[in-house]
């Protein structure tokens, strides 16, 4: 059954999942650099925090956050400042 597989398309893969691997070491990293105490962290994976009154769930090793049931991806710290009133 190995005849049968593509080498380009595994080579493809695994490069495409070693980005993905060190993507998401580098987003856990700086999530970790730009901790302010303010999270509650559950595992390394998963952090939690009260923003304006409602509970924000982050994934800082994804970069995905979720918040009044909607799930967001990008600058959890940035989405924080909005919500409060910060700039």
């Amino acid at each position: 059954m190995n005849q049968d597989r593509d080498p380009i398309y595994d080579a493809l893969k695994l490069n495409s999942k070693a980005k993905f691997d060190a993507d998401r070491a580098r987003f856990l990293k700086e999530a970790n650099e730009d901790n302010d105490g303010g999270w509650t962290v559950h595992t390394d994976f998963h952090w939690s925090r009260m923003v304006a009154g409602q509970r924000l769930d982050y994934w800082p090793s994804r970069k995905k956050y979720q918040y009044a049931g909607r799930v967001m991806r990008g600058d959890v710290m940035a989405f924080i400042r909005k919500k409060e009133g910060r700039t």
